[in-house]
């Protein structure tokens, strides 16, 4: 995009979706009095509410990529002000058109095969060996959505499970653990990138991340940094953008792509010198993004996941925020997040033991 062309000042944002997300991207710019930031919620979606909601702002954003294809068409309407385009959206809605994206983007990914049919299954078995990982192309999140094939024999269970639909059988990869490398991208093609963080999962679900990302080699946070530039850039993309990695002997493998703000950037909010929330804000408003360098030597942000009491620990130590999402609890529900900042790493995992009743057992280990 040419930075000479000069285009009108945006005044009113509208994000779709008003879930957590949503309200931490408002409340990232709230200062911005010029600004007005309205919310939509997808769930009380209907045809001529949404197309008001669309006409009515001068641009368009979004909190997630789970959006249901009818609001993905309604959208073609007003494609020149959506922000993340809606390329990137449709793009990475997919794992295959993803995993493609990546590829063509000079990005290393899995080996990965399509299926449509129990006999692709066989033919993933064949070309990829075993285990492999099945997965639906769209919709799955947070670990839904999957199957863990072993045994070729499993094949129809997992056709069972998750088929009758489009999926991606992708090979498994020996990862030592799991990155993320978080970067925004504004109008005019300057790219700041958050230090990377260390994901700790279980059951499909982030449960801490950690920065610094321990014994991390320089060279593996160039390869990151050169990643996340490569695929925003393929793209044209503006906003935050996310690259969930694992982290091989030698490499990087891509995982997965997540058009927007991220779970393992929540740290960013009291960590870094501009959080994910408010750069991704002023990339999509047609502003300049600010320094995305962290704030602490050591970083911590934990998930709140079905049971908010744990966070009652939390209260009165120094250097720990806690964050609540006024949600309903549930099973494997997120309700918030407690971020901890620290002079050094010692400090930072001392903080996180007296915190250990948020991480299920054996999940936290120093």
């Amino acid at each position: 995009m040419n930075p000479a062309i000069e285009k009108p000042e945006v005044k009113t944002l509208g994000i779709l979706g008003n879930g957590q997300l949503g309200q931490m991207l408002a409340t990232s710019i709230a200062e911005q009095t010029n600004l007005t930031v309205n919310l939509y919620d997808l769930r009380a979606y209907d045809e001529t509410s949404l197309q008001q909601f669309l006409n009515a702002n001068d641009r368009i954003s979004y909190e997630t990529e789970n959006i249901p294809a009818h609001i993905v068409i309604q959208m073609e309407s007003v494609e020149s002000k959506v922000y993340p385009s809606l390329t990137a959206l449709k793009t990475f809605q997919n794992r295959l058109t993803e995993k493609n994206a990546l590829r063509a983007a000079g990005i290393a990914t899995a080996e990965f095969h399509a299926v449509n049919c129990l006999a692709d299954i066989h033919d993933a078995v064949t070309k990829l060996g075993l285990p492999i990982i099945m997965k639906t192309t769209t919709e799955g999140y947070d670990g839904k959505g999957q199957f863990v094939l072993r045994q070729p024999s499993d094949a129809t269970a997992a056709w069972a499970e998750i088929g009758n639909r489009e999926l991606i059988a992708e090979a498994f990869v020996p990862f030592i653990r799991e990155i993320s490398v978080i970067g925004c991208r504004s109008e005019t093609g300057e790219i700041n990138v958050w230090p990377m963080t260390e994901n700790i999962h279980h059951e499909g679900i982030l449960r801490y991340s950690l920065y610094p990302a321990h014994g991390f080699s320089k060279e593996k946070q160039a390869i990151a940094e050169r990643y996340i530039e490569q695929i925003a850039n393929s793209l044209d993309y503006v906003g935050t953008i996310t690259l969930e990695l694992f982290e091989t002997e030698d490499n990087l493998i891509a995982n997965e792509v997540a058009p927007r703000v991220h779970n393992s950037g929540h740290w960013s909010i009291e960590g870094a010198k501009t959080s994910q929330f408010r750069n991704h804000m002023l990339a999509v408003t047609g502003q300049e993004i600010t320094a995305t360098d962290s704030l602490y030597p050591a970083v911590a942000m934990i998930n709140v996941i079905s049971d908010e009491t744990p966070t009652e620990a939390a209260n009165g130590m120094s250097d720990t925020h806690v964050h609540s999402y006024g949600k309903e609890a549930r099973p494997a529900r997120k309700l918030g997040h407690v971020t901890i900042t620290a002079d050094n790493s010692d400090d930072r995992d001392k903080k996180i033991t007296q915190l250990e009743g948020l991480i299920p057992e054996g999940v936290w280990s120093k």
